[in-house]
């Protein structure tokens, strides 16, 4: 295992000094090497994955794409290495939403155009458990900044749904429906529920909006993938065309595993050279608005006294750089990416990480420690 984990597949490109950064060389692709080596050494207690892809961008230009390790018995891990990719899938449901903003679609209960302050309630039935006494209601903008305050059903299942076998949408969404928030209002709880909840939020106003049923994964397709050029980039159980599927290594038994549990919140699958594009294609303004991608990047909701969540992302400030990152977990794969942008400059980096083996510990600092290679280059 340990003498396999560390083969590493052909690099997708490797862009000669000049090209995107002066100070870029094989050097500093050896040093991206190296880290990413000894991340995969084995250690007792550590969980090592059997296969990491990586890609690593510099301005919108791609500086390094390649697989360590073995994807599957026999098949070593390239950058075109399709992984589930967890809670990455929050930016795409986030994105999704905003389209809809941007275009003024109708909540279907008021008939007024969703906005980030449109009510739950203008989009639901039956969410009258939602709005607590003297407190304010639940809305787009609560959810996607995980301020909602509603329970957590991955941490706290509903009763009637056993989180080891498959669920209904319609169930599930009822059951959720009858919780309420809990705690300070308005305080940040990580949550999968909102993004799940903002999921059929935007089938329900799509649907409404057309006269038939338009699922979230059928719109994020058509007006978020293709786009930004995503060829190899789908749904857990629905994978894109042509995708070359890393095998899962579970550390424990597989909870929320069969469909649709993870439905907006974490049932995405892709590859590092897709990511690089959707970063790309988030940078540059071709997928959303800028006004939408600041709104995402924003301090919307404090995490803690250096970190903010907001709307997909986690927020950070360091020096002269803002950092936008998120990592993901499902059963059998970890995942972590970032963006980092020059506050004063507008230079740009980012940096994906995916892996076949859930429970992974570190991927956020090997990720923050590659960046850093290309951070202080001149």
């Amino acid at each position: 295992m340990a003498r396999v984990a560390i083969l590493v597949a052909t690099a997708l490109m490797l862009l000669a000094p000049g090209t995107a950064l002066a100070g870029w060389s094989v050097q500093e692709s050896d040093q991206v090497d190296a880290l990413v080596s000894r991340f995969l050494e084995p250690r007792e207690g550590k969980a090592v994955p059997a296969a990491l892809s990586i890609s690593l961008g510099v301005d919108g230009e791609l500086v390094l794409a390649k697989g360590f390790g073995q994807a599957r018995q026999g098949t070593l891990a390239t950058e075109r290495t399709v992984y589930h990719i967890g809670s990455l899938t929050k930016q795409f449901t986030a994105a999704a939403m905003f389209k809809l903003i941007e275009r003024g679609v109708p909540a279907p209960r008021s008939g007024k155009p969703l906005a980030l302050e449109t009510s739950a309630s203008d989009i639901f039935e039956g969410v009258d458990n939602w709005a607590g006494r003297g407190e304010p209601p639940i809305t787009v903008r609560s959810l996607l900044t995980m301020t909602s305050n509603l329970p957590n059903f991955t941490r706290n299942p509903p009763p009637e749904a056993d989180p080891w076998g498959s669920v209904e949408t319609p169930r599930l969404l009822a059951a959720l429906k009858r919780q309420s928030p809990h705690g300070w209002p308005n305080t940040f709880e990580y949550s999968n529920t909102g993004y799940f909840l903002l999921a059929y939020m935007i089938e329900a106003a799509l649907s409404a909006s057309e006269g038939r049923r338009v699922s979230p994964r059928d719109f994020i397709r058509a007006e978020l993938l293709r786009p930004a050029g995503l060829q190899r980039t789908g749904f857990i159980g629905d994978y894109a065309p042509g995708s070359e599927l890393a095998e899962a290594h579970y550390r424990r038994r597989p909870a929320f595993a069969q469909p649709h549990w993870l439905d907006g919140c974490g049932d995405m699958a892709s590859n590092v050279v897709d990511l690089f594009a959707w970063h790309k294609g988030l940078m540059s303004g071709d997928v959303i608005s800028a006004a939408s991608r600041e709104a995402m990047f924003s301090d919307a909701a404090r995490v803690d006294p250096l970190t903010y969540y907001g709307m997909g992302w986690f927020v950070g400030h360091e020096d002269d750089w803002n950092s936008y990152h998120h990592s993901g977990s499902v059963p059998g794969f970890t995942s972590y990416s970032a963006i980092l942008k020059h506050r004063r400059s507008g230079r740009w980096i980012s940096v994906t990480l995916l892996t076949n083996s859930d429970g992974v510990e570190g991927l956020d600092q090997l990720g923050d420690d590659i960046l850093s290679i290309v951070r202080d280059l001149p």
